[in-house]
């Protein structure tokens, strides 16, 4: 299968982004993966690290694609904007290259083993999604969708464009930032696929999108120096509600995390994030000062922040 990763990011979120990428790249040398740069800046910076095998797409040869969303940008707030593009940049892949599979990622994941098993068990899967896997504590979020989309594999068949091109239709008549009747962003469209799609499946991988939201249904334990989910591994942990201590340190502090495995968990998984984006933010600050003149902070989410603050 022909695959491609794809995900979008401004330049406030760099630091998260390349972690995200770097961390995927440990992992599968090869895939190539398609980022949507969203600012001019974002675009520069990216085009000058050249990342091995990632290609760039500028915001503006999207919209040049899609003259559609001239008419939406003034009426959504900016992350409404960029949740409206979620459908738009695996659609716009499909129609500029020959991806057999397009895997839409959200760029505030780190893995941590390869994804490269979840892709081979897909299949002949149209579409796969990711459930949010809700913890007790969370039971309340079910109104911002029984799925996430920090993971959304579309395959080039029949089915797989269909659920696309569908979701693009849906994201481009309502995509706002607040749950209404029964639709939430760009994420609560997704609750009905698995009785749309008859080809689709659901990822029920312990391992894949790990989150605060769910961390603490299960059991957390090392083995040969790797993270097992209730015995799967780790593929990656969704990073949410990250920020940069106030106390003008420019310390990274990942809030803490539930669960009965706590101390793995802090040990093994946040405390070396929280350190990995530290020197990740460092080194693109010295690098590209721009970025400290344009007070690049961490704010944005591409992901629905209520649904867990993904």
């Amino acid at each position: 299968m022909n695959d491609v990763y794809c995900g979008y990011f401004d330049h406030n979120y760099l630091p998260r982004a390349l972690l995200t990428i770097r961390s995927l790249r440990l992992f599968d040398t090869s895939t190539p993966i398609y980022i949507l740069a969203l600012s001019d800046l974002c675009e520069t910076i990216l085009n000058e690290l050249a990342l091995p095998n990632v290609k760039v797409i500028p915001l503006r040869a999207l919209e040049a694609a899609y003259p559609e969303l001239d008419a939406l940008k003034p009426t959504r707030t900016r992350v409404e904007y960029y949740f409206t593009l979620t459908p738009y940049l695996p659609h716009f892949i499909f129609a500029s290259t020959p991806a057999g599979r397009v895997t839409y990622i959200d760029m505030d994941l780190y893995f941590f083993s390869s994804p490269k098993p979840v892709l081979s068990a897909l299949g002949e899967a149209s579409v796969a999604i990711t459930p949010h896997r809700f913890s007790a504590g969370y039971r309340h979020h079910f109104v911002f969708g029984f799925f996430n989309v920090a993971w959304i594999t579309f395959r080039r068949c029949a089915e797989g464009l269909e659920c696309l091109d569908a979701y693009k239709a849906d994201c481009t008549a309502w995509c706002y930032d607040r749950p209404e009747e029964g639709r939430f962003a760009d994420q609560k469209y997704l609750d009905s696929w698995p009785r749309r799609y008859p080809m689709l499946k659901v990822i029920e991988h312990k391992g894949v999108n790990l989150a605060p939201w769910n961390v603490d249904n299960y059991e957390l334990r090392t083995k040969h120096q790797k993270v097992l989910v209730d015995g799967d591994p780790l593929v990656f942990y969704h990073f949410t509600g990250v920020k940069v201590q106030p106390d003008g340190s420019g310390r990274v502090f990942v809030p803490p995390q539930p669960g009965p495995s706590k101390e793995v968990l802090v040990r093994h998984v946040v405390r070396p994030y929280e350190r990995r984006l530290e020197t990740q933010r460092d080194m693109l600050h010295r690098r590209f000062p721009a970025l400290v003149t344009a007070q690049a902070e961490l704010r944005y989410s591409p992901a629905p922040v209520a649904a867990g603050e993904s």
